[in-house]
This record gives C-alpha cells, sequence and structure tokens, in this order.
C-alpha cells in the first residue's frame, strides 16, 4: 500500500491510496471527510493529516498482513517505531479473537521524501471535545464534564452505511438538538464515506471474530477528533471508555489480549494520546473505571434530564429510539429494570424486548478469550434478573400503552420468569465497584472532583481484583508508546 497526501479542498479532505495487488478488504481505495464550513481547516497543518491518515488505515494494514505501507514523506525513526509497535498490538487482536497467527513484525513501513516533523499547534479554547453518538457512554461522558466545569463541544461523526442504522434517524439528531438546549454545548456534525469504503465480511472470511467495522470504526472518530480540535483550538480530547473495555489477559505466549473493542480502550487512547501530543493534543476518557451498569445507572439518576435521549441502537429503524429486539437493548432494558427505573424513560419498550429474547438463554456460548479470572460479560445481565423479582418487573412492564395488552404482558412476563429462573441457577462474583486504578489514566485536575462524583454512587472495587488489568494495560500502552515518550525527553 502506497500512501497519498491527504486532499484539502475546502471543507473536505480527500484520502487516497494505491494496493498491489488489488484486495477483497477494499470497494474502493479513498473516502472523503466533510467538516462544517465554520471549521478552519487551514489551521490543521498537513504533518497533522498525515498522521490523521495512518490512523484511518492503521488497523486494515495490520488486517492485510504482510502487507509493505510505503510514505512519499518521512517519519523520525522513534514515530516509526511507534506506528510498527502499535499495529503489531492490532495484529496481536486479530490473532487472539482468530485470526491466522504470523511471525515477526505485523507490517514493513518504508517512509521516503521529506520529513514531516510534528508542529505545536496553538490552542485558544480550554474548552474540551466529545466524541457524541447520542449512545449512554457520550451523554455520561459529556454530561460529567459540563458538571466539572469544562462544557465540551460535542463531535457527531456520521458515516451511513446500508447494514446498521447507528448514523441516521431522527433519534440521534434529536439527541444532539436537545443536547445543545439542556446542556448549553456546542455541536458538530461531520460527515464522511469512510464506512463504505471497505467489506465488512473481509475479517470474517479469514476466520477473525472481530468484523471489520470494530477495527475500523474508532480509527475514524480518533482521527477526525483530532482535525476537529486542531482547527477548533482544542487542546483536550474525550472519548467514552467503560471498565468492561479494559478487561485484558495474558496469552501462552505472554502477549496481552484485549476486549474485542480496544479501539477504544485505555490502551489504544493512551497510545494516541502520545502520538498527539506532539502536536500540543492531549486524548482520555473520564468513564475508564465505571462498569456498564454504572454508567447506565448515572445516567438514569444522576443526569435523569438527558436519559430520554439514550440512543445506542445500531438496528433501531430511521424513526425509531431502538429497535426492542438486539442485545443492547435486552442489556439496558433489563439494566433499567434492576435501578426500579422503566426501560421507557430510554426509549424501549420492555414487553416488545422480552418477547424478542423468548428463546434466548443466559448460558448460550459466547465467542471470545476469557479476560477475567471470574467475571464474564454476561454476569450483569444475571446479577440484574436475580435481583428483581417477577413480582416488581411485573409492576415496571405493566406500565405504558404496551402493558395494556394483557396477553404480550403475559408472553413477555413469562420470558422474564423463565429467564430469572435460570439466572438463579448460576453463582456470578458480586457485582463491581467502580476501578479507581483507572483514574490514573484521567487528567490530573479532574481526578479528584470525579472520583467524588463516582464516591457518592457507587463502592469502590477492592484494588487486588483489577490490579493485573491496570497494570497489563499500563504495561502494554507504555510499550506502545515508549519510542515517543524517550524521543521527546
Amino acid at each position: 500500500m502506497r500512501l497519498q497526501q491527504p486532499q484539502v479542498h475546502g471543507s473536505e479532505v480527500l484520502f487516497r491510496w494505491e494496493l498491489s495487488p488489488a484486495s477483497e478488504l477494499y470497494r474502493r481505495t479513498e473516502f472523503r471527510v466533510a467538516f462544517p464550513e465554520q471549521l478552519d481547516l487551514r489551521r490543521v497543518p498537513i504533518a497533522l493529516w498525515w498522521r490523521i491518515e495512518m490512523l484511518f488505515l492503521h488497523t486494515h494494514w495490520a488486517l492485510l498482513r504482510p502487507c509493505r505501507v510505503e510514505l512519499p514523506v518521512s517519519l523520525d525513526a522513534a514515530e516509526r517505531e511507534f506506528w510498527l509497535r502499535l499495529i503489531d498490538n492490532v495484529a496481536v487482536q486479530i490473532e487472539a479473537y482468530g485470526g491466522t497467527r504470523t511471525s515477526g513484525r505485523a507490517v514493513e513501513l518504508v517512509d521516503d521524501g521529506p520529513p514531516i516533523p510534528p508542529i505545536r499547534l496553538p490552542m485558544l479554547t480550554l474548552r474540551p471535545a466529545v466524541a457524541f453518538s447520542g449512545g449512554k457512554d457520550s451523554l455520561v461522558l459529556s454530561a460529567l464534564l459540563s458538571e466539572l466545569g469544562h462544557p465540551p463541544l460535542l463531535v457527531m461523526i456520521t458515516s451511513p452505511v446500508s447494514w446498521a442504522h447507528d448514523h441516521d434517524g431522527s433519534a440521534r439528531q434529536r439527541a444532539r438538538t436537545e443536547m445543545r438546549k439542556r446542556l448549553g454545548v456546542e455541536t458538530i456534525e461531520v460527515h464522511s464515506d469512510y464506512r463504505t469504503a471497505w467489506s465488512l465480511e473481509f475479517s470474517a472470511r479469514q476466520g477473525c471474530q472481530l468484523g471489520v467495522h470494530e477495527l475500523s470504526d474508532l480509527c475514524l472518530y480518533h482521527g477526525t477528533m483530532a482535525a476537529v480540535a486542531a482547527a477548533s483550538g482544542i487542546e483536550r480530547m474525550f472519548m467514552a471508555s467503560e471498565a468492561d473495555l479494559q478487561y485484558n489477559a495474558a496469552d501462552h505466549d505472554d502477549r496481552i489480549v484485549l476486549h474485542r473493542e480496544f479501539l477504544s480502550c485505555a490502551v489504544t487512547q493512551a497510545a494516541i494520546d502520545a502520538l498527539f501530543s506532539r502536536f500540543g493534543l492531549r486524548q482520555s476518557s473520564l468513564t475508564y473505571p465505571l462498569h456498564m451498569p454504572q454508567v447506565q445507572s448515572l445516567l438514569l439518576h444522576r443526569y435523569a434530564d438527558l436519559t430520554d435521549l439514550q440512543c445506542s441502537c445500531w438496528r433501531a429503524p430511521p424513526d425509531a429510539q431502538a429497535c426492542n429486539g438486539c442485545v443492547k437493548c435486552f442489556q439496558a432494558a433489563i439494566v433499567s429494570i434492576a435501578e426500579g427505573i422503566s426501560p421507557r424513560a430510554i426509549g424501549l419498550d420492555p414487553v416488545k424486548v422480552l418477547q424478542a429474547f423468548g428463546d434466548w438463554r443466559l448460558t448460550s456460548p459466547r465467542a471470545g478469550p476469557a479476560l477475567h479470572a471470574t467475571r464474564t460479560p454476561r454476569d450483569h445481565t444475571v446479577r440484574c434478573l436475580q435481583a428483581v423479582s417477577l413480582e416488581a418487573a411485573r409492576a415496571i412492564l405493566a406500565e405504558g400503552p404496551s402493558g395494556d395488552d394483557e396477553a404480550e404482558l403475559r408472553e413477555a412476563l413469562a420470558v422474564y420468569a423463565r429467564l430469572r429462573a435460570e439466572a438463579l441457577t448460576q453463582v456470578v462474583p458480586p457485582a463491581p465497584g467502580y476501578v479507581a486504578g483507572f483514574l490514573g489514566l484521567v487528567p490530573p485536575d479532574l481526578r479528584a472532583p470525579l472520583r467524588g462524583i463516582f464516591d457518592e454512587h457507587f463502592e469502590s472495587a477492592p484494588t487486588h481484583e483489577f490490579a493485573a488489568i491496570v497494570q497489563r494495560s499500563r504495561t502494554l500502552s507504555d510499550w506502545i508508546a515508549q519510542p515517543l515518550r524517550r524521543s521527546n525527553a
């Protein structure tokens, strides 16, 4: 693959590359990113555009391995090694989730041309930027920053595809509009055809359980956020990432295996932070310590005025807030019920959700490596079902229009009763506390007040339970970023 220089035309940027031989990974070897006209892209130096282009595509190089990547410009030795380590880590995750095992470096990186050293950007505002989707995580992240005195610029990145509805629909636009009104924050929307440039099935044909979208979408968000921040004079960028996504384990070769959504985890964000800090940009999250039910709980209780905006479903029809039939909808509904709040508050119909899961079993096998000695992703659901009696669930389900249909209500309650009975036969560890060890990855000035908020709502987990996970996260992110930090020192 040979990258071509990004081309900026007004408010649109074209990214192109040549590939030999051709690969089924790509439907075309170019894509565009269109920014709002009020952003002055002249503030974004070409040196940063090059890094953004590499960030957009670097995970694909691991999918294409063995792959030779040619740049018509030169990086310094430290940054070249950084990229090789970042891509090596992607290859480890691809292999851990079923991809073909290879030896040696994941890619060969050849940079030959004029040097493009980092350029320190002027910061014009203390306002941070947040990658905003309308999901519970970005709602809570935005609310936390606002409460802590840093109302963010919400950056909505839109790249529609035919196989998902998470980037279109009225609910997403309503969330953006209402956040402006309710939090008094500014929002912008960036459009791209990036997600239609590649084939969704490519990784599956290689035997990998990670879809190409899981190895691509977050790259679009990271790179686009950096461009928006640079054009806006913003220093700090934030992206939501729950504690569940930080879980990791060491395989038999002592390689660190991450969660399948590793591109938003603390390891990846810390590595990207090291890259962009050379330009004066910083990236982090505030939600690293919080498990999924804790994020949902904060939204339902502390930020209840934003609850009705939640749109976390990638299958929701364009005119609906949720599909009421996918696993995400089911999990959100069960957690909401356990919190004593009707799922209708977050746009879900619990009767329809339960009806859709009539044949589902809690013991159904889940693909992927084990990332915790005693905890599994399904534990949250099991605990919620164990905690709420059939009678308590009936009271919540009976609320609202769908609860008026006695036949449908009985069917939904029968499903709940079966799932709860199954849950009661299972032994799961107590609900985890928040992982205080990950507060060390939060910007220093926000750690103490953030911890104060968490302590109002949750217990802190015993240090020893997550110490190894926190340490592995630090070890891996430090290894990836080490060449840059050593060079900067």
